[in-house]
């Protein structure tokens, strides 16, 4: 026989990583707990909705995505078309600028046809560049996406934190606290 006191080899303080009010208490002084066990939870509505509102977020990325990637096809044809109408004003040039050295037509309407080449020219280029735009704005929209995704994935871990589990296998030798209580995580929690 001896007389003496029991210390715990191991003794882990569980306290709430997010804040909020205790809606259970599933664990209470001398309990056996397994590691993995809830021994509390915390009213998890406003945490729902912070991932419901995370998850319209995304959606709305991701469809901005998609409104990007129909303005880039929009931008490639508006490419296509200039480029049609830079070829065919090359055509109607070269044929009035013959017409002119067999002094058909007045060399004014060579002149027209010139300008009309620079003209749909600067166009292409325009279209060329709003292209370019385009796909950037792709970029930023799916970069957009993986924020979104991101915090999507904080609220979903935070949902995941108003279930307050046992780390180890033991015994509880102190409970702090009581059904309705608010906990903040940012201030000392109670354990």
């Amino acid at each position: 026989t001896a007389s003496g006191t029991l210390a715990a080899t191991v003794q882990v303080q569980i306290s709430s990583q997010v804040s909020g009010q205790i809606r259970e208490v599933l664990a209470d002084f001398n309990d056996e707990v397994r590691k993995g066990q809830v021994l509390a939870r915390l009213d998890p509505e406003t945490f729902e909705y912070r991932v419901r509102s995370a998850q319209a977020d995304v959606d709305a990325a991701r469809a901005a995505v998609l409104t990007a990637q129909a303005n880039a096809l929009a931008s490639r044809a508006s490419i296509s078309r200039a480029q049609v109408d830079v070829n065919e004003a090359q055509r109607d040039f070269d044929r009035k600028q013959s017409l002119v050295e067999k002094q058909f037509i007045a060399q004014s309407e060579a002149d027209k046809a010139r300008a009309l080449v620079n003209t749909t020219t600067e166009s292409l280029k325009l279209a060329q560049a709003q292209a370019g735009v385009t796909e950037a704005q792709i970029k930023t929209a799916q970069a957009n996406v993986a924020q979104r995704e991101a915090a999507l994935a904080q609220a979903r871990v935070d949902l995941q934190r108003t279930r307050i589990t046992s780390p180890v296998d033991g015994i509880v030798i102190k409970r702090a606290i009581e059904k309705g209580q608010t906990v903040a995580a940012s201030l000392q929690a109670p354990e």
